[in-house]
């Protein structure tokens, strides 16, 4: 292992362990961000909405969008779920996942 590998390897250890029990994503930059919770809370206002017909608010678009990157093996069913919906909601409204078209 290089020297710089064991620097990247440890690196991530550090990173983990910082970020225990968030859900690592990307924002619309593709700079790292992390999500806390199972975001049940969002699907439940995002199913919502689209059961009244409505538009999402830019603030939820902007969190179904990190929800829709976000890197959930390993954080349950339920994040999984989250982000599946949040990809569905995004493209069915004929939002892009992110601003640079990803």
């Amino acid at each position: 292992m290089t020297r710089f590998e064991s620097l990247r390897s440890r690196l991530e250890d550090l990173e983990e362990s910082a970020h225990r029990g968030l859900i690592p994503t990307t924002d619309g930059a593709g700079r790292r961000a992390w999500l806390e919770g199972s975001g049940l809370s969002l699907a439940f206002r995002l199913l919502e909405i689209q059961d009244e017909g409505g538009v999402i608010p830019d603030d939820l678009q902007r969190e179904a969008g990190l929800w829709s990157r976000a890197e959930t093996e390993g954080h349950g069913q339920a994040a999984a779920m989250v982000k599946d919906l949040c990809i569905q909601i995004m493209m069915a409204r004929g939002g892009m996942i992110d601003e640079g078209g990803h």
